[in-house]
């Protein structure tokens, strides 16, 4: 070989061996970073003319596809879980501990032993207040519950715009990193940092929904949900909500009063994002919180019907507000959705409101009676603490007294929330486990290590060969 051949050769190595060593203080660098992938070089031998030496071919990522798609998947479950449980955890909290005096099923055995007070001594005037009282305050629980689960449905209707949003200028980010990768990949230039920008972006988009990345060419790639909608296939998809500034008991996705989704113009059922905070956050507003929504008004149904009933109060006609009112008017049965947010006690027997206490003893349409009558009290304690059958809902044709309907409508709320933090427990130790994983296979520090102590030996006997070289042209130079 001659002398430039001899060269020629150590100077490749000399730079695929300083190449090398600047990947591995990279990959030492970044050994936590869960969205880098590991660097090495891919060589060949390079034969020239009359010379060798070293090509460089280009730098590769070592990543384990298939234990990354089953990160996203878990991370997918997970924000799902957590998004879920948070709408759910608002209901509960406001619900409260049966041994909370603020809970509703507190409020309702504080109302019935107010009753069975008054009901001993009809006569008193201050137990005759203290039903009113604690019907006033059982009504406003009802109301705040119900403010609340409404409050969260309308949160989440912001949110599931905000989430487009991010949808959006995800798909857009990928399109934009497909182009420069690509552009890059045919001119033979570096593009793993590219690629894992986008890796993490990836990941981040499958925290809305779960995704399925396909390799496509000049290392571009194009994204499809697991339901088959395709979000990035050359250009992005473009995806559309409206969002509404207040949502009530009456607004649903069915009855058009609230938005879907549509990509590209179309309408898409929220099935085709299944999974992810997407989904969640459809489900929290049209299904979760509406059922309890729902179960909340059919106890309320309860209150209001059995006070306004003539058995328990003989004065009133089928048209007139007992106790409890829809907003100050009879409860019509036409009217259930909604009710927990319009229960009010009948302002004519409420001081507070310029009423007279009387009329829960003598019946709101009766003359004045003896004060020591108390058939309407025990009639509406018996109304309270009979069971009777549940017309509707989940709890349909089950025979309950209202504090045991109460206790079911509070306890179907913590089994729910207890059901979806099985589940975010679940998904945390997967995603944990997976990322464990993910690191451990991901820059292995020991033999990154090892391998530098190989690039250095290596990079020694290629100077080793110009020094020698040298000295050899320089006993040419001397003859």
């Amino acid at each position: 070989m001659s002398l430039s051949g001899s060269i020629s050769n150590a100077l490749s190595g000399m730079r695929m061996s300083s190449l090398a060593a600047e990947l591995v203080s990279s990959n030492l660098a970044n050994a936590t970073n869960e969205d880098y992938a590991a660097r090495s070089l891919s060589v060949s031998s390079r034969v020239t003319g009359g010379t060798g030496g070293v090509r460089i071919d280009g730098i590769m990522r070592r990543v384990d596809q298939s234990l990354l798609a089953d990160w996203r998947g878990a991370n997918s479950d997970l924000s799902h879980a957590t998004t879920l449980a948070s709408y759910v955890s608002r209901v509960e909290k406001v619900m409260a501990t049966p041994d909370d005096p603020a809970s509703l099923t507190a409020r309702l055995a504080a109302f019935e032993t107010a009753l069975v007070q008054a009901s001993a001594r009809p006569d008193l005037t201050t137990r005759l207040d203290t039903v009113v009282s604690r019907a006033s305050s059982l009504a406003e629980t009802f109301n705040g519950i119900a403010d609340t689960i409404q409050k969260a449905r309308t949160d989440a209707d912001g949110n599931i715009q905000d989430t487009v949003a991010q949808l959006n200028d995800k798909l857009a980010q990928i399109v934009d990193l497909n182009t420069k990768i690509s552009v890059r990949s045919r001119v033979g230039s570096d593009t793993a940092s590219l690629e894992d920008l986008r890796q993490g972006i990836l990941d981040d988009l499958s925290s809305i929904t779960p995704i399925r990345v396909l390799q496509r060419d000049h290392d571009a790639v194009a994204v499809v949900t697991k339901g088959g909608l395709v979000l990035v296939e050359g250009t992005a998809a473009e995806i559309q909500f409206n969002a509404t500034s207040t949502v009530t008991e009456h607004m649903t996705l069915q009855n058009g009063l609230l938005s879907g989704v549509t990509v590209n113009g179309d309408d898409v059922d929220i099935s085709r994002f299944a999974g992810g905070s997407l989904e969640a956050l459809f489900t929290a507003r049209d299904e979760t919180l509406p059922q309890f929504q729902a179960e909340l008004d059919e106890l309320a149904v309860g209150l209001a019907t059995k006070f306004q009933d003539a058995s328990v109060d003989p004065s009133l006609g089928a048209t007139d507000a007992g106790l409890f009112t829809d907003g100050g008017a009879a409860f019509d049965v036409v009217d259930q959705v909604g009710l927990s947010r319009r229960l009010a006690i009948n302002a004519a027997a409420d001081p507070a409101q310029s009423g007279d206490l009387r009329l829960i003893r003598d019946g709101f349409l009766a003359a004045p009676g003896p004060v020591g009558d108390a058939t309407i009290l025990n009639n509406m304690l018996s109304a309270l603490t009979a069971a009777s059958p549940i017309p509707g809902g989940i709890f349909a044709g089950q025979n309950e007294s209202m504090l045991t309907h109460a206790s079911a409508v509070m306890s179907h709320v913590g089994t729910t929330l207890n059901g979806i933090d099985q589940l975010t427990s679940f998904a945390s130790a997967k995603s944990a486990s997976i990322t464990q994983e993910r690191l451990r296979t991901g820059v292995d520090t020991d033999a990154e290590l090892q391998n530098l102590m190989t690039i250095e030996k290596t990079y020694a006997a290629n100077a080793q060969v110009l020094k020698t070289v040298d000295e050899m042209l320089d006993i040419l130079m001397g003859l």
